[in-house]
């Protein structure tokens, strides 16, 4: 029995792994920049933006989802964004505000179709 637990533990931290490798390789991702009013703070400017290799590729809109954490605590913000190549980047807000420390995390990513194309659903 002990075998099994050891063997299904190792099974969780493979797929865990593989879903962040997926995201961090997918067409979008988390950004910091220094702002003057986020320096004020003490934080960075976060942002969501697309990959250089999504805004090349122009294969068409990008929608994420994207959650907010307050002070380690998820908060009810859960925002869409749709990122274009005119429109690479939004602007989420400053890693740390008056009141304390917030980060953004990537729920979900997902490719739109073009405007004028077929609509062709994705396979799981």
């Amino acid at each position: 029995m002990r075998v099994s637990k050891h063997f299904l533990f190792v099974l969780l931290l493979t797929c865990q792994s593989c879903l962040a490798e997926s995201l961090e390789q997918g067409p979008a991702r988390l950004v910091e920049t220094d702002d003057s009013l986020c320096l004020a703070h003490g934080g960075k400017l976060v942002s969501v933006q697309l990959t250089d290799a999504a805004t090349i590729l122009q294969e068409g809109p990008v929608e994420v989802w994207v959650d907010r954490w307050f002070m380690q605590v998820q908060t009810a913000d859960h925002t869409r964004h749709i990122l274009t190549a005119e429109e690479p980047e939004k602007e989420l807000g400053c890693s740390h505000s008056l009141a304390g420390p917030q980060h953004w995390t990537l729920s979900t990513i997902k490719r739109l179709p073009v405007a004028g194309a077929p609509f062709r659903k994705e396979s799981p």
